[in-house]
């Protein structure tokens, strides 16, 4: 009976220990969102309308929707490796039609070196790491949203799609 106890203990103790390791691990070691992109564009030649780091199963993974012409495509890159693991093409309908407009999808399109400019530079400093971004119309112009964390904490900051200016996210 003691021994049971003493296995049920220290499992306890390092069950908690081990899940920190494996979730912080991976996250240390991750390329950066503009990798991700990258890879995810080198399968899919398209614009950025969404991206954003998740847990899938036991690996963390970016998952990117880009825009080619009126087609949509979700990409999903292995953040450990950078490698494009699947792709596929969104259908337009109903639910997706409404996430993202007309203007979302033509900005997205033209907004790529922009985006591409305004994430390194974000990347290059130091300790940043991007969480996600989304291409939305705010005050009738095209921004990313990104969410972000560096050495202040979390943030948000917003990209100008057409201009690449970088400003902070009221």
């Amino acid at each position: 009976m003691p021994h049971k106890f003493t296995a049920l203990a220290a499992s306890l103790l390092i069950a908690p220990a081990a899940l920190f390791a494996q979730e912080t691990a991976p996250e240390a070691e991750r390329v950066s969102m503009s990798q991700a992109i990258k890879a995810a564009q080198s399968s899919i030649d398209g614009g950025v309308l969404e991206a954003e780091i998740e847990t899938e199963g036991d690996a963390l993974v970016y998952e990117i929707d880009l825009v080619r012409g009126e087609a949509v495509y979700e990409i999903t890159v292995n953040a450990a490796t950078g490698e494009v693991i699947s792709q596929s093409e969104e259908q337009l309908t109903s639910f997706l039609s409404g996430l993202f407009q007309e203007d979302e999808l033509r900005a997205a399109g033209t907004s790529r070196d922009v985006l591409m400019k305004a994430l390194a530079e974000l990347e290059g400093q130091d300790g940043t790491r991007i969480e996600e971004l989304s291409l939305d119309d705010e005050d009738d112009r095209m921004v990313y949203e990104v969410e972000l964390t560096d050495a202040t904490g979390e943030r948000e900051v917003l990209i100008d799609a057409s201009t690449g200016e970088i400003t902070q996210d009221d």
